[in-house]
């Protein structure tokens, strides 16, 4: 049965494909009510995502136990429409490229005003400020230049994950992100605004493996980890796949060796 911890929760998406879409399921699963702004004519293009061009499964998984409303955000009546939604709502997600926002007259400062108990929640590629901030990113530029994908691929030999590591990383940071905010609204009585990215949430997602090079010194890579965690994975001589984790403790080790016996 899902929690419903989250019932008298309203969250206004305005969010396309992974990231915000992720971040506001996890909050629906938790019985908030959750509605989608999507702009015409077609929706959010995940909609569309092969291999299904009508209703894809990648677009029905990421928003499921939504509402969803069309609307226009450049055209007068339909940012009045989503203005007056955002009046009593408790939560807004975008995942705008910065200064999108601000630019339909949805910024921080405008909603603030509007609305001062609402938790703002902005999600981007590289963060809403520094020296890539207005360039557009996926999951696997999030990957590249977090540097994940020097940890799960081989550098020499590169190859694309089979799922978007960093899209639900990055999603599941903003929802984390968002309940906190909305735990601490309960003590202020204000909201606030908020921010992650896929820079931001994937390198934070390997913090271990970064706090090791700030130690050492070395380079991580794929089989750093590999040799001090002692796991494996193989094809075996039957075809079929066999992964091995046997951590740091010795006694795991002698336990495989003594079993193989």
């Amino acid at each position: 049965m899902p929690v419903n911890i989250l019932d008298k929760i309203t969250v206004i998406e305005c969010a396309t494909f992974v990231t915000g879409p992720y971040a506001t399921a996890l909050l629906a699963d938790l019985g908030a009510r959750v509605i989608k702004i999507e702009s015409p004519p077609g929706g959010d293009p995940y909609r569309y995502f092969a291999p299904d061009p009508f209703f894809s499964f990648n677009f029905a998984h990421l928003n499921r136990n939504k509402e969803s409303l069309m609307l226009d955000l450049k055209a007068p009546e339909g940012k009045t429409i989503c203005l007056e939604l955002l009046k009593k709502a408790d939560v807004f997600v975008e995942n705008f490229r910065p200064g999108t926002a601000d630019r339909l007259g949805f910024g921080y400062e405008t909603l603030n005003r509007l609305n001062p108990k609402l938790v703002y929640c902005s999600i981007s590629a590289f963060g809403q400020s520094g020296p890539y901030a207005e360039k557009p990113g996926f999951d696997t530029l999030g990957q590249a230049m977090s540097g994940l994908l020097s940890l799960l691929s081989d550098p020499s030999d590169p190859k694309v994950m089979g799922m978007a590591v960093s899209d639900y990383v990055t999603g599941l940071s903003a929802a984390y992100g968002i309940l906190g905010a909305l735990l601490a609204r309960q003590n202020s009585g204000a909201g606030c605004r908020l921010e992650t990215s896929l820079l931001q949430a994937t390198l934070s997602f390997i913090g271990e493996t970064a706090a090791g090079y700030l130690r050492t010194g070395n380079v991580p890579n794929r089989m750093a980890r590999v040799k001090n965690a002692h796991a494996f994975a193989f094809v075996c001589k039957d075809g079929l796949p066999l992964a091995i984790h046997c951590s740091v403790p010795e006694k795991f080790w002698l336990a495989l060796l003594k079993s193989a016996l």
